[in-house]
């Protein structure tokens, strides 16, 4: 309607100038000068979609999880890691913890590259445990366990014992994540006891008493 209207106005002011100029005429610039018209902005048909935002975990409150990595074949091969950040745990840091546990057929070490690590049947890559579980925040809760396949290429031989002291003893060899008093410090520490306290006492308030003792002793004894 306002370019109609617009229309409408210009051809009026045309009908009122005579058809011919004269020779002398001359045209006052004052007069014919008037600003751009501007046709108002039309709205977009579709909307932009919202972006996705993946999820932060702030520092200091990452969770913990146990994590299985597990062979079925060539070589037949499992293991526990407990207690492994999420946020600070790599997928090179699950292929470091197979490679110390199998060895190729010249008893060498296995390249990284052909270590792969799959979470339901897929292959994943340069990613954190919390990437890779972004969509289950049940599984961010922490105090869960999660199962990855592993799969090497070119075949494989386990080097461990079989024994529990062997596999205390691989564990302990390389620690995923900060330890001891660092450890210690951490809110992901005391989240895992109190959530190892429920589970045994069955007893929400009590688990958090005693998560509250043992913090306070700790912190005492410092």
């Amino acid at each position: 309607m306002a370019e109609l209207a617009f229309i409408k106005s210009f051809l009026s002011s045309l009908d009122s100038r005579p058809i011919k100029l004269p020779e002398d005429y001359v045209l006052d610039p004052e007069a014919s000068v008037r600003g751009p018209y501007l046709l108002p902005r039309l709205q977009s048909p579709h909307p932009e979609m919202p972006k996705k935002v993946k999820p932060t975990i702030a520092p200091g409150s990452s969770k913990s999880i146990t994590v299985r990595l597990k062979s079925a074949r060539n070589p037949p091969l499992e293991f526990t890691l407990p207690s492994a950040p999420l946020s600070t745990t790599s997928v090179n840091d699950l292929k470091d913890a197979v490679r110390e546990r199998v060895a190729d057929a010249q008893d060498k070490e296995v390249a990284l590259d052909k270590i792969k690590i799959l979470y339901k049947r897929k292959p994943v890559t340069g990613k954190s445990i919390a990437e890779i579980l972004s969509d289950e925040p049940a599984m961010l809760a922490g105090g869960k366990e999660v199962e990855f396949g592993v799969m090497i290429m070119g075949g494989a031989k386990v080097v461990e014992t079989g024994t529990e002291t062997a596999k205390a003893s691989s564990t302990s060899k390389r620690a995923l994540g900060p330890s001891g008093e660092v450890l210690l410090e951490t809110d992901a520490f005391w989240d895992d006891l109190e959530g190892y306290l429920q589970q045994r006492l069955k007893d929400v308030e009590e688990a958090k008493r005693l998560r509250a003792l043992f913090k306070g002793a700790w912190a005492a004894s410092r």
